[in-house]
């Protein structure tokens, strides 16, 4: 288990990591649907959570991303969230997040509640036109191509995106945690969901995202050639 020695100090595995951990060279590509608010409403349930939106439509978030030079290690990660309303206000809530490799699995799981899993994959990620192969162990969960616009804006843009977990193990075991991933994005595309699939396999997390209406064309597709930010402490917001 994951030791807290002192503020913004963890150990985990014989390391120590210091917060915020910055990231200096990721790749980014991610996708946007509009899911009813019952729908979000059917995933939060369980995390005694309701959907945050407009009216009747709720947000969901498919993303992909290959950490390069980080102090977590270098892999692979695909993130399922959703829009979630939560003590301090609404926040991206993750309902899976399954990593390639075995260290941010756990220090993932006990820095900050995320629900990380360990699974293999196939991944090009960033440009114009994103990849990504997914296993969990001989069970295929997802095969997904993502197209965004070919041209890239000419500056940065920052991603500020608030978010939120419910620890399922380690020190923050049950509880909700609430954080900020302050981010910016280099050489970003969007685009409109022309020409982006996904085909989900027989996974629980390929059936989340059905739930959800992942399996029909997103509204909006993004990806940044780089992607770099930080990540500082989640904090407890109930319990």
């Amino acid at each position: 288990m994951a030791t807290h020695p002192a503020p913004d100090v963890w150990e985990v595995q014989g390391r120590q990591i210091d917060l915020p951990v910055k990231i200096e060279s990721a790749s980014f590509a991610g996708a946007l649907w509009r899911p009813s608010r019952t729908a979000v409403d059917a995933q939060l349930e369980q995390y005694g959570l309701r959907s945050a939106g407009f009216r009747d439509g709720g947000l969901a978030l498919l993303m992909l991303v290959v950490y390069r030079e980080f102090v977590l290690g270098t892999y692979d990660e695909v993130g399922l969230a959703v829009l979630a309303s939560g003590p301090g206000g609404p926040g991206m809530f993750t309902l899976e997040l399954p990593v390639t490799q075995g260290f941010t699995r756990e220090a993932g799981r006990e820095i900050w509640g995320l629900p990380k899993w360990l699974m293999t994959s196939r991944a090009h990620v960033g440009g114009a036109r994103s990849t990504l192969s997914m296993s969990d162990g001989d069970v295929a969960v997802m095969d997904a191509t993502i197209q965004t616009g070919h041209r890239p804006l000419p500056i940065p843009v920052p991603l500020i995106t608030p978010t939120l977990a419910r620890a399922e193990d380690g020190p923050h075991a049950g509880r909700l945690l609430r954080g900020k991933a302050l981010m910016r994005g280099h050489r970003v595309r969007i685009g409109r969901g022309r020409g982006t699939t996904f085909g989900w396999g027989e996974h629980p997390m390929a059936d989340r995202a059905r739930a959800l209406g992942m399996d029909r064309p997103p509204f909006a597709t993004i990806s940044a050639e780089r992607l770099t930010g930080s990540l500082g402490e989640s904090r407890a917001v109930d319990g």
